[in-house]
């Protein structure tokens, strides 16, 4: 990161934007070159302006913090000021991301703002980081309507109800849509713990796929089963759950 750390200020309360300012005033290194009451001022302020730093709130109207992110084309460092629950906080504390809570103080300000100092270079781990963070607050409560995946510096998200299958790729899930195949950072495994189970049915130790995808069930000739997808494409079932397809399809 460069000497001089250009910041955007983005909050939805005038207040909490006039302390962020005086607590940014103890701060010479750090430049404020934009101020944001709404995610949509900010995501335009943000890909304009390429800021190395935003004081991030989560909940405002219309399109909250989570939804700032997914809409950047270049994620800076970023410390997140909330009034976020205990589950939300323990999830950025596990995954290094740094949050502000409503109210903090001068001295918790100060000790947000040492570590990005102590971050000398925009790594991918930060972006790796906010995924996780994405993945397990924003989702908590029922099955996720959407997954989010890195690409490049850029984060988006994937519906879930355009995902056909899952396949495991070591650590990650491959996702497979219409419009391409993802990489996501959690492992098939996590998903599966995750997906709605009367949408989505693990096919294979490897595998997991849309029921409303499966076109039929075919023979792989040695006894076991290949399941056809909508997007032709062909997975392998594994004997121990061919009676759970069965149960979908006929």
């Amino acid at each position: 990161m460069k000497n001089r750390i250009t910041t955007i200020l983005v909050d939805d309360e005038p207040l909490a934007r006039k302390l962020l300012k005086e607590y940014v005033q103890d701060f010479p290194q750090i430049n404020i070159v934009g101020e944001c009451k709404n995610g949509r001022q900010a995501v335009k302020t943000i890909n304009e302006t390429k800021p190395d730093l935003i004081f991030l709130d989560i909940r405002m109207p219309g399109m909250d913090g989570f939804e700032v992110l997914e809409n950047l084309k270049h994620v800076p460092h970023i410390i997140f000021s909330t009034a976020y629950s205990d589950y939300a906080l323990k999830a950025f504390e596990m995954n290094a991301v740094d949050y502000l809570l409503k109210p903090y103080d001068r001295k918790r300000f100060s000790r947000a703002v040492q570590k990005v100092f102590d971050r000398t270079s925009k790594s991918g781990d930060d972006i790796e980081r906010i995924v996780r963070v994405l993945q397990q607050s924003k989702e908590t409560e029922g099955y996720p309507q959407r997954i989010f995946i890195r690409i490049g510096r850029k984060i988006v998200s994937v519906q879930v109800e355009d995902i056909i299958w899952f396949e495991a790729d070591g650590d990650y899930t491959r996702l497979y849509t219409n419009n391409g195949a993802h990489l996501c950072n959690l492992s098939l495994n996590a998903l599966g713990e995750r997906l709605d189970p009367s949408r989505f049915l693990r096919v294979h130790r490897s595998y997991i796929i849309a029921n409303k995808s499966i076109e039929h069930l075919a023979s792989d000739g040695e006894g076991g089963f290949i399941a056809m997808l909508k997007d032709k494409s062909k997975v392998k079932v594994s004997r121990t759950y061919v009676a759970k397809i069965r149960d979908v399809i006929w």
